[in-house]
């Protein structure tokens, strides 16, 4: 019996008689650096290594595959032109070489690079040397990915059909999304006008937030980090259909890039930023415009670089409004915070923006926390396109947040009620004069609420 020298210890000690066909081993090195997870929208970059350890790589080729790991083989190039770049949920972007100046090799090397699959020749390697390259890759919905990287080379021989040489590595990127954008929609600060869509209440199909026309309202938009990931938040502006006009106005201040004063979103956490509404045109259905919100990986060794240095951008379309004109308007005046014994004024404006003289009944009441001179029950008419104010004192007798006296305002005409919230209706008072420390480190006295 012969047996001709194998690796497989078994078939040696059988005694059995077998040819093993079997690759040189590899004397190179394939590092596939994936630090995971990818954040839909950013330009994902993958650092692959090649280092040559015992011989020279001559003839090397590298191939990328990007497989969906629910299943499914490597994606062939036929396949892939087959279809259509907006069905792909995952994007090969392109190679980026080893010189960082460089953000693409040269044409002549690449000899293909599609959505989910790449192949490019590299250079000749001596022993000891190393090459890299990055793969940049995007997210375009959130979704698991099996990254598939092959090296195949050839060793130093002077045999034109000697063997070549395969190193496998794969990596699974999980693509996950960034930040959840929500919004709320709030009236004016002591401030209610009356909306006629809130006392007769439209169809379901037909609910749409509702903002009064030339009133300031407030738009308070939330992002959430859903990551593992630290974010900044670059800038978050709010920007009109260009289709639809300039039918809402929406501003704010502080929206300009500064990457160094930029917000820390840790993960999980969530930030807010309000902006002023304005509707400035009279009709049914105003477009407040998308939601752009640019943001960045933290630093660290998850920071991506590339195109990604100044940020990502992340759209979020707001929903349509009703815009309607308040026939009465009623607002609350009072000084932000008040001093224990003193009294300071507190006044209710209400405005008639109608062609109608309207019929208002008011009833304010009292308090524990307050002694409040005026009327307490009244019945007033307000002329057309006119204000009237009903103007009192309090004086408070206990420190602390404490609640105003409750007001009502019924409008017989309309059958509504005008009665503001808790919140709109609280006020901080203080037990002695407060003394505010000035920037200079002088104390200067509360300013006088006359």
């Amino acid at each position: 019996m012969e047996s001709l020298p194998t690796k497989d210890s078994a078939l040696a000690y059988s005694g059995q008689r077998a040819i093993q066909v079997e690759e040189p081993d590899p004397q190179a090195d394939l590092r596939v650096d994936a630090m995971g997870p990818a954040l839909v929208g950013e330009r994902f970059v993958v650092p692959v290594t090649i280092a040559s350890k015992g011989h020279s790589v001559l003839s090397g080729e590298l191939k990328i595959n990007l497989v969906d790991t629910r299943g499914g083989g490597l994606a062939s190039p036929r396949e892939v032109d087959s279809c259509t770049l907006g069905s792909h949920h995952v994007e090969l972007l392109g190679i980026g070489g080893p010189d960082e100046e460089k953000a693409v090799l040269s044409p002549d090397n690449i000899r293909k690079i599609q959505h989910s699959f790449g192949l490019i020749s590299i250079p000749s390697l001596k022993d000891g040397e190393l090459w890299s390259c990055k793969l940049e890759i995007k997210w375009h919905r959130p979704k698991p990915v099996m990254l598939f990287v092959s090296l195949s080379y050839s060793p130093q021989t002077d045999d034109v059909n000697a063997q070549k040489v395969h190193i496998h590595r794969s990596s699974q990127i999980e693509g996950k999304i960034p930040v959840v954008i929500s919004h709320q929609i709030m009236l004016p600060f002591r401030c209610e006008p009356l909306l006629l869509s809130k006392v007769k209440c439209p169809p379901e199909a037909e609910k749409l937030p509702s903002l009064p026309l030339n009133e300031t309202s407030l738009l308070i938009i939330s992002a959430k980090n859903c990551t593992e990931v630290p974010l900044r938040i670059l800038s978050t502006t709010i920007e009109g259909d260009d289709n639809a006009g300039s039918s809402c106005i929406a501003c704010s201040a502080g929206n300009q890039v500064n990457t160094a004063g930029a917000d820390l979103l840790a993960p999980d956490e969530e930030y807010k930023k309000a902006f002023s509404v304005i509707p400035m045109m009279n009709t049914s259905k105003v477009t407040m415009g998308y939601v752009f919100l640019k943001w960045m990986r933290d630093g660290g060794p998850l920071k991506q670089g590339g195109s990604d240095a100044f940020g990502v951008l992340t759209k979020h379309k707001l929903p349509d409004a009703a815009v309607e004109i308040s026939p009465l308007v009623v607002s609350m005046e009072f000084p932000p915070h008040a001093v224990l014994g003193l009294p300071f004024p507190c006044s209710i404006e209400i405005q008639n923006q109608t062609k109608v003289l309207q019929e208002l009944k008011y009833s304010l009441q009292d308090s524990h926390s307050f002694v409040t001179s005026g009327s307490h029950n009244d019945t007033v008419f307000v002329l057309p396109k006119s204000r009237h104010v009903l103007s009192h004192k309090l004086v408070p007798l206990a420190s602390g947040l404490q609640q105003l006296p409750r007001f009502a305002v019924i409008a017989m005409r309309y059958s509504a009620v005008f009665q503001p919230s808790a919140i709109a209706s609280t006020i901080f008072v203080f037990p002695a004069k407060p003394q505010f420390e000035t920037e200079s480190g002088e104390n200067c006295p509360e300013p006088s609420a006359e």
